[in-house]
């Protein structure tokens, strides 16, 4: 087997396994949900519940980039499959043992390093992507549908995501506490790294609308949380509303000026 026919065959059956596992505690009955570990290791950042289905898209659209990346009438032998392959089976890797560690453990900094590892793989997978010639896949219609899609949201929300499980990371080891002035004080400073490294994501490379909306799906899952969903936390609602309006504003003025490049005044 040569080595592109061993990151074919991984792009292929790493995102298979996504959801099966997930799937480990709800429907094998092994571990516990993510829900449950979730909820004992509970922070202000952590978005609602209904946020996390963002994965279900994911998921799918990480099947069907391995089906395209096989086809040899697809993207098996395209630019984007070569130069997105390892960096993207880098990111379902990671994810996989993300969801089979956290469903055996509870949360903690081993967990931390292994979303750092994917959110450095899909970042990877991103940028590789946005400097890629436009006709790198071939048909213009996988770029649209599938890549684009699938590197956005899956970079987006892990930006996020990563903050969140350093921040329950920090409460199981007792660095943070979960409640009062210092878990909100915690808390708006955790969302304000969030803001620091989506806004440089954002701003590097000239706005991405799937990148923008899944840390945008994000942001209101936090809003809506502290809002409706747990106790009512006004500092960390209003520094998630805000974070979200500057994370619209720039994807929307980084896009326009790719578009238009820089204006010339005389």
């Amino acid at each position: 087997m040569t080595r592109d026919d061993t990151r074919t065959l991984l792009n292929l059956v790493l995102p298979i396994l996504q959801p099966l596992a997930g799937a480990m505690a709800p429907v094998f009955g092994i571990g516990h949900t993510m829900a449950e570990m979730s909820a004992r290791s509970q922070t202000p950042v952590v978005p609602a519940g209904y946020a996390f289905s963002i994965w279900g898209v994911i998921f799918a659209l990480g099947i069907a980039w391995g089906i395209w990346q096989l086809l040899p009438s697809g993207g098996r032998d395209s630019l984007a499959a070569r130069r997105l392959g390892w960096p993207l089976a880098a990111a379902f890797a990671c994810a996989n043992l993300w969801m089979v560690v956290a469903a055996l453990t509870e949360n903690g900094w081993h967990l931390v390093l292994i979303i750092l590892g994917m959110l450095a793989a899909s970042l990877t997978a991103f940028f590789i992507n946005r400097r890629l010639p436009a006709n790198a896949g071939g048909p213009v219609w996988p770029e649209r549908w599938i890549i684009r899609p699938l590197l956005g949201l899956m970079a987006g929300w892990v930006s996020v995501a990563t903050f969140a499980n350093i921040a329950g990371a920090a409460r199981m080891s007792g660095a943070i506490q979960p409640d009062g002035a210092a878990g909100t004080l915690a808390a708006v400073l955790i969302l304000l790294a969030v803001g620091g490294l989506v806004l440089a994501v954002l701003w590097a490379a000239h706005g991405s609308p799937w990148y923008a909306a899944a840390v945008a799906w994000a942001l209101v899952g936090i809003l809506y949380a502290n809002t409706a969903e747990r106790e009512f936390n006004a500092a960390v609602a209003a520094v998630a509303a805000g974070l979200l309006a500057v994370v619209l504003a720039m994807a929307w003025q980084r896009a326009r000026f790719a578009r238009t490049g820089p204006l010339h005044t005389p």
